[in-house]
């Protein structure tokens, strides 16, 4: 279990990471954060390669959609450091030119998890949440990255991490009017039974579930809130510090919720 979750983080967070580019004018930030930005999608994307070729996930995947997924793997990752490689030394990025490899890395996932979601009758909105989780996560680590660039750059607008800080917290509240809705209109087969997912949460099951919407919605809510608020200060250092806590607190969520998306698939 603990391989397919690292395996899905992998490929979910190296899929849409690259989208989070298009946030900022690419002439106002030096090359050195992109440069750590690209890095950090391919060894996300690398992580997620080494762990769909180590690790025997033939009772999860069957053995036609691993093996073209081993290989899509291997092109996303290709694709991804030619890509990286291409504007290392350039002083500009295009956003859809990063975001490109993208396109093979849903493949990729939908190879490794497409089970999970074509056997259920809306599979096309599950996969969609799916995903807005994973844009989540993105979001709270490229802005804890952005805010951690203020330390070392003089002059960058302020805005720019304010931009990134109000995406943050559309998605944690759309997802939040998502998981509301669910708790109260979706059920989950608990010990031969259809519950709620609100009952669901009052089982020793569900208590990990309970500690996901915590830690990776209505926490880092309420921290970007003061992230926001920080930054309309001016005190980027201050916005850094918190922006780190709640990517803590959404990385300890998103483990939750895939748990919950391989084992129950459960889309949160």
């Amino acid at each position: 279990m603990l391989s397919r979750i690292l395996i899905t983080i992998s490929f979910s967070f190296g899929c849409c990471y690259p989208l989070f580019f298009w946030i900022n004018n690419r002439k106002l930030i030096e090359t050195g954060f992109y440069r750590f930005n690209l890095g950090f999608s391919c060894l996300s994307v690398g992580i997620g390669v080494g762990g769909i070729w180590l690790s025997n996930l033939s009772d999860w995947v069957d053995s036609s959609s691993l093996l073209l997924a081993r290989w899509l793997a291997v092109a996303w990752v290709l694709s991804l450091l030619i890509v990286t490689v291409f504007f290392w030394t350039r002083q500009w990025i295009k956003g859809w030119l990063v975001a490109l490899p993208s396109i093979i890395g849903v493949v990729t996932l939908f190879q490794v998890v497409g089970r999970n979601f074509l056997s259920t009758p809306n599979w096309e909105l599950e996969t969609a949440l799916s995903f807005l989780g994973s844009l989540v996560l993105c979001a709270s680590i490229f802005a804890g990255v952005l805010g951690h660039w203020y330390l070392n750059t003089t002059n960058l607008p302020i805005s720019l991490l304010a931009h990134a800080t109000r995406i943050l917290w559309g998605l944690l509240g759309v997802r939040l009017l998502w998981n509301a809705y669910a708790a109260f209109t979706l059920q989950i087969d608990y010990r031969g039974d259809q519950v709620s997912i609100f009952r669901f949460l009052q089982t020793i099951e569900g208590l990990l579930l309970g500690v996901g919407l915590f830690f990776g919605v209505v926490f880092p809510l309420i921290l970007t809130y003061m992230v926001y608020e920080t930054v309309k200060v001016k005190s980027t250092q201050s916005a850094t510090g918190i922006l780190y806590v709640v990517v803590t607190s959404v990385l300890m969520g998103e483990l939750a919720y895939k748990y919950y998306l391989l084992e129950y698939g459960l889309v949160l």
